[in-house]
């Protein structure tokens, strides 16, 4: 702004200057008193000239004024708004410790693990699903069926996970607890050898038709005794397919260990699944998944039951459930 005042001050002056030179080129003619009325005018307009500057010169000093009142004002403005957050989170703070001291937050127990399905059905778990034991091993409970309360060790359903698996795969157990699984030899035997467990077999076929079979004594024994199959006291009505065959005793076998009676390889040559073999067996609930192919499927290669359904059906969905 004061720049622009001077520069206006400049061409005032130089305009008044400019007059005045003219106003002195005159001819030797020229009367005494038309020279003096000439410098009377100029002296009048530079009078002028200067009042305007001093108006001016007064107006820039009261904007002056008026930045330094304003910055001032927004100086102190900002030390408010400052002490203000710092008093609204220091009260923030405050209400937040005796809210904590007053009112401290509750939180809900954890249940206990549990030794198996149906210590947490005893505990008032009803829901089907996957549960952690307190031996840290998932497995899917089963609430549902004959009263609940199963552990299930090996489930098929569709077809989605395969078995023909190594003895290492099944000793550390395979697949999907909310889907197709075996549980692990050495589970299945750590929790067999703790107490007493009965084992349940539930079928279902391509049309939808079920049958099961129970037996009232199931436990399987360590690596070194081949996790033996201990198994007794069938009933049910899917028929016999393991005590009648005379499994009980029985090493476990897979495809790439041999510890069945027969002279050649059961587990390579009926469904390449692991399963306990005498020589061979009327049962075989790790075989190859075949699908609907109903009494056409290849001899002894899908999921079968054979009291049941027969040597070349290969069921549907079959699960293996224990309970105490």
């Amino acid at each position: 702004m004061a720049t622009v005042l001077l520069f206006a001050v400049f061409l005032l002056s130089a305009r008044f200057t400019a007059r005045a030179q003219d106003s002195t080129t005159v001819s030797p003619t020229t009367s005494t008193a038309a020279f003096g009325q000439q410098l009377a005018e100029t002296e009048e307009n530079m009078g002028r000239l200067q009042n305007q500057v001093d108006r001016l010169s007064s107006m820039v000093e009261t904007l002056l004024s008026s930045v330094d009142s304003l910055s001032a004002e927004l100086s102190e403005e900002k030390n408010r708004r400052a002490q203000l957050e710092q008093n609204l989170t220091q009260e923030l703070q405050e209400t937040q410790l005796q809210s904590q001291r007053c009112c401290p937050a509750s939180t809900t127990p954890t249940p206990p693990a549990e030794a198996d399905c149906a210590a947490y059905k005893a505990s008032g778990q009803t829901t089907s699903g996957v549960y952690t034991l307190s031996s840290g091993v998932e497995v899917y409970c089963d609430m549902d069926t004959a009263e609940g309360g199963w552990t299930v060790i090996q489930r098929r359903l569709d077809g989605s996970v395969p078995f023909n698996r190594t003895w290492e795969e099944y000793k550390q157990g395979f697949g999907d607890k909310d889907g197709e699984y075996w549980l692990g030899n050495e589970d299945i035997h750590n929790m067999t050898s703790q107490r007493n467990y009965m084992l349940r077999v539930d079928l279902v076929d391509w049309e939808s038709q079920t049958a099961f079979a129970e037996y009232s004594t199931f436990r399987v024994s360590n690596e070194s005794d081949g996790y033996r199959l201990h198994i007794s006291g069938y009933s049910g009505d899917a028929g016999d397919a393991m005590t009648r065959h005379s499994l009980n005793g029985r090493m476990f076998s897979t495809m790439d260990r041999d510890n069945d009676d027969w002279s050649d390889h059961c587990s390579q040559e009926y469904g390449q699944g692991g399963w306990w073999f005498q020589r061979c067996s009327q049962s075989l609930l790790n075989g190859r998944y075949l699908g609907n192919c109903r009494d056409s499927c290849s001899h002894v290669q899908g999921v079968v039951w054979y009291h049941w359904r027969g040597w070349r059906y290969s069921l549907k969905s079959v699960s293996m459930k224990i309970r105490p």
